[in-house]
């Protein structure tokens, strides 16, 4: 699905650049539905900007994939898709799980030190913005992915660890959303870091891929359970 890229704080130091941010934390928040409709005009009178600001930060987000440009229709939030999301799920516990197991397998002293690194910046990392709480901040959600891309690198296969990140980088709307919409609060997502780095360090091969498996599907269940009553 989406893929999207980090916030540079520069980015903001621009009114093009504040507005774009602006509205993209708000979708990746949840704060603008997927699917809702986004009227230029509209966000021009919220925002006190002119209407080609307002359309220059949409362009950018479709860019992103964070939102849709529908013919006739106009802009919209990207939407919430079971088919894509029960689709991507597979593809992640096809090909990031075999991932895992031959970095479990292959890596060395200095890939689980670069695990263990990556893990402590995750833990030390602030992971929900105190003015939002349904957001992840940027920093965490950088910090996350590092710690990710790190479990893989020691399976020694650019093939598999690109084909593998490109997935997670899929499912990052998604994996956001999961909180934002479905209300995750009691989730504990730093409990299912450290239970995978201790398998990871351990060598258990088959509790490694126990705990990634888990990991991922939890977003898919708490996403496809907030949706079956919308029927979406």
């Amino acid at each position: 699905m989406t893929k999207i890229a980090p916030m540079h704080p520069k980015v903001r130091k621009t009114l093009n650049g504040e507005i774009f941010a602006r509205v993209r934390s708000d979708i990746l928040a949840g704060h603008l539905s997927p699917g809702t409709r986004l009227r230029p005009a509209e966000l021009a009178q919220e925002h006190s900007v002119s209407m080609s600001v307002v359309r220059e930060a949409l362009a950018r987000l479709a860019e992103q994939e964070l939102v849709d440009w529908v013919p006739l229709t106009g802009f919209r939030v990207a939407p919430l898709s079971l088919e894509d999301l029960t689709d991507l799920t597979d593809a992640r516990l096809g090909i990031e799980v075999l991932t895992l197991r031959h970095a479990v397998q292959r890596g060395d002293v200095t890939w689980e030190g670069r695990v263990l690194a990556a893990h402590h910046t995750l833990e030390r990392t602030q992971q929900f913005d105190p003015d939002d709480p349904d957001r992840f901040t940027e920093e965490w959600a950088e910090a996350h992915a590092d710690f990710h891309n790190s479990l893989l690198e020691g399976c020694n296969s650019k093939r598999l660890i690109d084909i593998a990140a490109g997935l997670r980088d899929g499912a990052e709307l998604y994996r956001r959303w999961s909180h934002a919409l479905a209300h995750d609060s009691e989730r504990d997502i730093p409990s299912e870091h450290r239970a995978l780095l201790k398998a990871v360090l351990e060598r258990d091969e088959a509790a490694a891929a126990q705990a990634l498996e888990s990991h991922i599907r939890h977003t898919t269940d708490v996403l496809l359970t907030h949706l079956q009553p919308e029927k979406v």
